[in-house]
């Protein structure tokens, strides 16, 4: 046994002192570079603090005492506060108004004290901004009835119904109801406003949110008035989101939408009473998507939040209210994985995400301590500040995300250590990829020929190939696990890395020459310099060894590179490599790596929206 490795310490020795010296140097710098750019920028450390159920509540509820502290006397809160300069806005926002009421009714649920008395005092002015015509009720401003308003009112007075039972609102839901019903079209869309003045909806326009708003709020409805007008317009505007909002509305890339999320949880939770299956296989596919789209924003945040992620992920950090739509929906769609086995793939990737993003939001959230350091304290305590200026909606967001991560965290418990990832990419697209990535038609031209017989070239092929594959299978087995585990970086961000990374080789073997076979090390040794290194163990490889180990295990990196060294010492010993042989291994190499260009595009795709 020591002998052989002796003998190839030897061979790597004399490469040094030969001319290879300079190739395995060059190979060495690119192996390192690469593991620079891929650990240092394409998938740095990520930071996920793991918080108890107890301090996310206590997060929500310095959240809801700072809503307590900063509400005016006719039911209205804070709007916009600049802590630097202890300046408040005059403007107001009807929308979040409501959004805020909806917050602080799930509050008083989950029985955070002061939530329901502060949520009441809101509902004064709420329902002085109601207008009724025509058979039905909407929340009006300044001349227009926004949806978004009406649906949060529905979302917090139905909140309101289910915790007190106290009925005497109920007319009022259902004509709030009906003039969502009146919004909606034929397709499922649902028209963003309606102007009194003009008696008629608003033609043409619609919102990011308030369709998502508006389905939230007719499940709402089916679940407290089951006999009323509401299943119909509500799985048609969930249909429409799920099918045909993104194209018909132009949102590309497509809409990260939590308040779907919310409707798609109730959803479920209507038809499990009812006994049908939970979701459409639209809204199936809709959900997994959605999950992928806040799972990738978690994944950049926690990123950002690494030792040095603001150096490769840039200063913006997102406001109080952006933790708080990424956690609702995260919390969302995990309700759905809890209840729907065909999500439950995605069940703990959601709770590992969901507790992510909100310990992230309970770190940023100004303490007493902090708050000190302003002239108003009473105003900075308990709120998210971005660029020193908090807004209700930071503080409305984040609170509905912390209080329905803890049911998460009670129920799963904190996860410990490096994310498990959703459902990994084929075992198929990862055989391409690899096998694509030794490229044993671009290597048969590369191995040393020169005055050697064909024995001597087709070991060298073999040897170098077995070599090569061997030493990015230990570097993938030492790398998937203690590394990514000791540098914080989750399966999905190394995935995209080793797509970047290998796109990046089959880009290179497309456009340059064929790599040279000299210099190279005699006879047998060549094995070494230049087959297994650096032409086998690449860069390509090696990655893509690392991110498929983590994803599928020892015996896929094990196996596609085997047949592709199989295949590279078959055209080794039976392919001339001048002449017209010689010119179809190049043509195969360039359509290998082609495909290798192809299979890291899936694989960067897989990873950016795997949740």
């Amino acid at each position: 046994m020591a002998s052989p490795i002796l003998r190839t310490v030897w061979a790597v020795l004399e490469a040094w002192r030969r001319g290879a010296r300079r190739r395995l140097a060059v190979a060495s710098f690119v192996v390192g570079a690469v593991a620079v750019g891929v650990f240092g920028v394409l998938a740095p450390p990520e930071s996920c603090p793991t918080p108890t159920a107890a301090e996310l509540r206590q997060s929500a509820t310095e959240a809801v005492d700072w809503f307590v502290r900063n509400q005016q006397d006719d039911g209205r809160w804070l709007y916009l506060y600049d802590a630097d300069s202890a300046t408040m806005s005059p403007d107001y926002n009807v929308v979040r108004h409501m959004g805020v009421q909806m917050s602080l009714y799930q509050a008083a649920a989950a029985g955070i004290p002061g939530a329901m008395e502060t949520a009441e005092r809101g509902l004064v002015w709420s329902t002085i901004q109601i207008v009724e015509r025509d058979g039905w009720a909407a929340v009006v401003d300044r001349g227009l009835a926004p949806v978004g308003a009406t649906a949060l009112f529905v979302a917090g007075l139905a909140e309101r119904r289910i915790l007190s039972g106290d009925d005497q609102y109920d007319d009022l839901l259902k004509g709030l109801g009906r003039f969502l019903v009146y919004q909606t079209e034929a397709s499922g869309a649902v028209l963003a406003y309606y102007d009194t003045a003009a008696g008629e909806p608003t033609p043409g326009e619609y919102s990011r949110y308030y369709t998502g708003e508006a389905y939230w709020a007719l499940t709402r409805l089916r679940l407290l008035f089951p006999d009323g007008p509401w299943a119909e317009p509500a799985e048609r505007v969930g249909t429409y989101i799920s099918t045909r909002r993104d194209s018909v509305e132009g949102y590309w890339p497509p809409l990260p939408d939590h308040w779907a999320a919310y409707g798609l949880a109730e959803t479920v939770a209507i038809e499990e009473r009812a006994g049908d299956q939970p979701l459409t296989e639209d809204e199936l596919a809709y959900a997994r998507r959605q999950a992928g789209l806040f799972g990738a924003q978690v994944r950049w945040v926690s990123q950002q939040a690494g030792p040095w992620g603001v150096t490769v992920r840039g200063t913006h950090v997102p406001r109080g209210g952006g933790y708080g739509v990424i956690g609702e929906a995260l919390t969302g769609l995990w309700l759905v994985a809890d209840s729907d086995s065909r999500l439950a793939d995605v069940r703990v990737p959601l709770s590992e995400r969901a507790t992510c993003i909100a310990g992230l939001a309970v770190d940023a959230q100004s303490d007493e301590a902090e708050a000190d350091g302003y002239r108003e304290p009473a105003r900075v305590q308990g709120a998210w500040l971005i660029d020193g200026e908090t807004r209700m909606d930071d503080q409305q967001h984040a609170l509905s995300a912390l209080l329905r991560t803890i049911p998460i965290v009670e129920a799963d418990g904190n996860p410990d250590g490096r994310s498990q990832p959703s459902a990994p990419p084929s075992v198929w697209l990862w055989m391409v990829a690899l096998f694509a990535a030794v490229n044993p038609f671009r290597l048969a031209l590369a191995v040393p020929r020169g005055d050697r017989s064909a024995g001597v070239v087709t070991g060298a092929a073999a040897l170098g190939g077995i070599l090569g594959a061997a030493i990015a299978l230990v570097v993938a087995f030492v790398g998937s696990g203690p590394l990514l585990d000791a540098l914080d970086v989750s399966d999905a961000s190394m995935r995209i890395a080793a797509g970047v990374v290998a796109a990046v080789v089959g880009i290179v073997a497309l456009v340059v020459r064929q790599p040279s076979p000299t210099p190279a090390l005699p006879g047998l040794r060549a094995a070494v310099v230049p087959v297994a290194v650096p032409m086998v163990a690449n860069a390509g490889l090696i990655t893509l060894a690392i991110s498929a180990y983590a994803d599928r295990g020892a015996l896929l990196v094990g196996v596609a590179p085997a047949i592709a060294v199989g295949a590279l010492t078959l055209l080794v010993a039976f392919v001339q490599a001048d002449g017209v042989a010689g010119r179809v291994l190049g043509w195969a190499g360039r359509m290998t790596a082609a495909v290798l260009v192809l299979a890291a595009a899936q694989l960067v795709l897989d990873g950016v929206f795997a949740v």
